[in-house]
C-alpha cells in the first residue's frame, strides 16, 4: 500500500469522498485512477501532544497493514483514516474491530482483521 502525504491529495479526498465514522476513527475514502491503494493517516492536536498523535498514528497504520496482509484492500482509492482522541488510550482489540467495522461499511475490503 502506498502513502497518501500531499496536502492536496488529502483535501481532496475529504471534499470529493465518503466518510464512515466511529468513536475511535473516521474512514474518508475516494476513488483514485490508478491501480494502487494510497493510504493517509492524521491525528490533530485535540488527540494530545506529539507522543500520543504519533502512538495514534502508529497504531492506525499497523491495523491497516495486518488488514492488507490477512484480507487483502481491493486498488484504487484514497483512504484517509482521521484518529479521534480516545483511540490513544483504546485496546488494542477495539481498534482492529472499529477498522474491520469501517472497512466492512465502506467496502473497501470484506474480511476481517486477525487479533494476534
Amino acid at each position: 500500500m502506498l502513502t497518501l502525504k500531499a496536502t492536496t491529495d488529502f483535501q481532496r479526498v475529504r471534499r470529493e469522498g465518503q466518510s464512515w465514522s466511529h468513536p475511535l476513527v473516521v474512514l474518508t475514502a475516494c476513488p483514485n485512477d490508478r491501480n494502487e491503494t494510497r493510504l493517509g493517516i492524521t491525528a490533530s492536536k485535540s488527540v494530545g501532544g506529539a507522543i500520543a498523535r504519533n502512538r495514534a498514528k502508529r497504531r492506525l497504520r499497523e491495523a491497516m497493514r495486518r488488514k492488507e496482509k490477512e484480507s487483502g484492500i481491493s486498488g484504487g482509492w484514497d483512504i484517509v483514516l482521521i484518529a479521534r482522541t480516545p483511540l490513544v488510550k483504546a485496546e488494542w482489540r477495539k481498534v482492529v474491530d472499529a477498522l474491520n467495522g469501517l472497512m466492512q461499511r465502506s467496502q473497501i475490503a470484506d474480511g476481517v482483521i486477525r487479533d494476534e
